[in-house]
């Protein structure tokens, strides 16, 4: 539980920081457009590509499967969902084949669609509270759940990277519920 308040805690503490670096300064395009390029995830080469609902393993012996995305309503506390986008909810698979135990601590995904980029939603009353924290040990597989606030309608391209410790691992296309 009090690893879950600190969850929280960071994931309210980034949307603050967030909010507040919009302001002052002036409102030319230039500005709005150097915005932008910071929110955008940098491109990275990834180690495999796969679907939803399918397994994607890596040259460790780590495989990834993400469900197929389903439409979500945020609980009254969840945090990063905003106003106009698709919430979208999928089941985070993870098993560890490789010989070393694997840190989830850095587990992050980030989301686009040809619309825009996608930020995390942060919500335990739907079970979206981001990655374990404990390491996964060699031969453990582990479920959670994510949430994602993605602009774009329903059939549009989603593309997932999964990344930890700040190398993306894997991509995954599909298409917003």
């Amino acid at each position: 539980m009090r690893s879950d308040l600190k969850l929280r805690a960071a994931a309210l503490a980034v949307i603050a920081a967030l909010a507040l670096s919009a302001c002052g300064g002036d409102s030319s395009s230039e500005s709005n457009q150097s915005n932008e390029e910071l929110i955008a995830p940098p491109v990275q080469e990834v180690e495999a590509s796969g679907g939803f609902n399918t397994p994607v393993k890596i040259a460790s012996g780590v495989s990834f499967t993400l469900s197929e995305p389903t439409g979500f309503k945020p609980g009254k506390f969840a945090a990063g969902q905003l106003p106009g986008q698709r919430y979208q909810q999928f089941k985070v698979d993870i098993n560890n084949g490789s010989t070393a135990a694997v840190d989830l601590a850095t587990f992050i995904i980030t989301g686009k669609t040809t619309s825009g980029v996608c930020v995390d939603v942060f919500d335990g009353d739907n079970g979206m509270e981001g990655a374990p924290q404990e390491p996964l040990a060699a031969g453990k597989s582990i479920s959670f759940n994510w949430g994602l606030s993605c602009d774009g309608k329903s059939g549009e391209d989603l593309s997932l990277i999964l990344s930890n410790e700040g190398v993306a691992i894997i991509e995954v296309t599909g298409k917003l519920a």
